[in-house]
């Protein structure tokens, strides 16, 4: 992949880094090859990389990052529906994300958990958000540990099924979603029980 020596803007040129980094670390993870042969992969000057990213350690992060920042915007759940629908959205278009960019979101979440605290420290902002707007839109703001418990499950679940999802297939996209907000069902009674209470 020739990313070089197009003239470009910075903003872009980093953009254009980060969508190879994706392809790469999906593919041969963090510490498979050296900065220089990564440069070269890229077809960029190893200073180059460093300028943009600092180190090997940075351009990983800075990668990781773009990820969880894009699958944090797109599961924002839409403010003009109700509940049920715009949940629906919201499980759709992470199920789309992982379906697109399986590779990368596979790497990470079977990579990162547990053996990297910075790449699950931003794993778990994904899990913190998909909760905070699940239990935003349902109004409740201070939940009580079983229904935070239960919620916390469920994205967990989702999280782990994607990943095998992506190894195994055998499910459509559609049977996913379903799948998944079944799943839900008993959370959602934990959570509206609390409202009740």
């Amino acid at each position: 992949m020739d990313l070089g020596p197009k003239r470009m803007t910075t903003e872009a040129r980093r953009e254009q880094l980060l969508a190879f980094g994706r392809l790469h670390f999906a593919e041969h993870g963090y510490e498979a090859m050296p900065m220089d042969a990564i440069a070269e992969r890229a077809g960029v000057s190893k200073g180059l990389l460093y300028h943009y990213f600092g180190n090997q350690r940075g351009f990983y992060m800075e990668t990781v990052r773009a990820v969880t920042d894009e699958v944090i915007a797109i599961i924002e759940p839409p403010a003009d529906q109700p509940f049920d629908q715009a949940f629906r959205v919201m499980v759709r278009r992470f199920v789309g994300y992982v379906q697109e960019h399986g590779a990368i979101y596979t790497a990470l979440v079977r990579g990162g958990l547990g053996s990297d605290a910075e790449v699950n420290e931003l794993l778990d902002r994904v899990r913190v958000s998909s909760m905070s707007r699940i239990l935003g839109r349902l109004g409740i703001h201070q939940p009580a540990a079983l229904p935070q418990i239960a919620i916390y499950g469920w994205v967990s679940l989702v999280e782990n099924a994607c990943a095998e999802w992506t190894l195994t297939g055998g499910a459509s996209p559609d049977q996913l979603v379903d799948f998944f907000i079944s799943a839900f069902e008993p959370v959602l009674n934990v959570l509206q029980s609390q409202q009740c209470s």
